[in-house]
């Protein structure tokens, strides 16, 4: 029992370590295309709607997705997931949440690809016209974010399989122990 108690306790820590790296992440990609701000020739409108109307939707919505990741590691906490084993009610909360972050993640996976996919499509040749200097497009945010989010992932799958195997091994171990004693 003990070994699945310690899998738990691992899983719920590597969950916390992810999710303060996927917060990192959301904060730098947030600040990453910031030069992209505030354009004004109509040579540049592709640009400057790329950056107003995808990017910074997508921003806000990464934004959440981090939040609430932070608020499943305080729902960790509150439902004692570092302590105990959980309990039927704590299993399904927090296994819902986490299907949640997957769902959320994966989100971000798809929309990623596609906005660097326009990102990539965008001419910069007129930024410099509005002393943007000379722009260079960057594509390694988007290639780390991927690898983030399947990270996080595969993280979430690991968190519900642990608590759910701790779970149940403590369930199965419960009824030997009434069948033995009664």
């Amino acid at each position: 029992m003990q070994k699945y108690f310690k899998t738990q306790k691992l899983a719920a820590g590597i969950y916390t370590g992810t999710v303060i790296l996927v917060f990192i992440y959301t904060l730098c990609f947030m600040t990453e295309y910031k030069d992209l701000f505030g354009l004004k020739l109509t040579q540049n409108d592709q640009i400057s709607f790329f950056h107003d109307y995808i990017l910074q939707i997508f921003n806000k919505q990464i934004f959440a997705f981090a939040v609430f990741g932070v608020l499943v590691i305080l729902l960790s906490f509150l439902l004692e997931i570092f302590g105990k084993i959980p309990d039927k009610f704590a299993l399904i909360i927090m296994g819902l949440s986490l299907l949640i972050c997957c769902a959320c993640s994966a989100y971000a996976l798809f929309n990623l690809q596609a906005i660097e996919s326009y990102y990539a499509g965008l001419d910069f040749q007129y930024l410099r016209l509005e002393s943007a200097g000379d722009y260079k497009p960057h594509f390694a945010t988007f290639r780390i974010g991927l690898g983030i989010y399947m990270t996080y992932i595969l993280c979430c799958a690991f968190y519900i399989v642990a608590i759910g195997r701790s779970h149940f091994k403590f369930q199965k171990n419960q009824k030997k122990r009434s069948t033995r004693n009664g």
